[in-house]
């Protein structure tokens, strides 16, 4: 099992790549984070240039937030939770929009150690896609007892950051 530190090198990597292709097809992407907390913005822009394509970064941890400036509905997160597809849906159609950005990433989950619920266990976590040509999510589920208890918050956020990059530039 990779370690951190390997982590974040392929997180740099990745995040250079990203930034490189939208800079070459004159794209922009803008982020909406929960659990990841503004890592996935945090790697991009820490790439050199990445002010060419970054538009907009906003950490919606709380309901209110993901309900007021993602425009989330609360029927949404009443009926499927804040982790879940749906949300995740919405999080990345909602920041594309609001932004005007040609991209719009999302992601929602547990990170633990607390948090987990029925058939929501620590490391559940969804990364939602959002283009002009349609919106995707998809569960990344990080085992959290592969990294150790000690790592074990950094390990899901870190590998959800990793998972992210790897699908934009995939999208890209």
């Amino acid at each position: 099992m990779p370690d951190i530190s390997s982590i974040q090198q392929s997180i740099d990597k990745t995040a250079e790549n990203v930034v490189q292709l939208l800079v070459d097809k004159g794209k922009k992407i803008a982020c909406a984070e929960s659990c990841t907390g503004g890592l996935i913005s945090a790697a991009i822009t820490s790439v050199s240039g990445s002010s060419a394509v970054m538009d907009v970064s906003i950490c919606t941890y709380a309901n209110s937030a993901k309900m007021r400036y993602l425009g989330v509905p609360k029927a949404t997160l009443d009926e499927y939770g804040a982790v879940s597809e749906q949300t995740a849906l919405a999080m990345a159609d909602g920041i594309r929009k609001a932004a005007d950005s040609d991209i719009g990433i999302s992601v929602t989950g547990i990170a633990g150690p607390t948090g987990a619920t029925k058939g929501k266990p620590v490391g559940t976590v969804y990364v939602g896609i959002s283009t002009a040509e349609g919106c995707e999510a998809r569960l990344v589920f990080t085992d959290p007892l592969s990294a150790g208890s000690e790592n074990a918050r950094e390990y899901i956020r870190k590998s959800t950051v990793l998972a992210a990059l790897r699908w934009a530039a995939q999208i890209i």
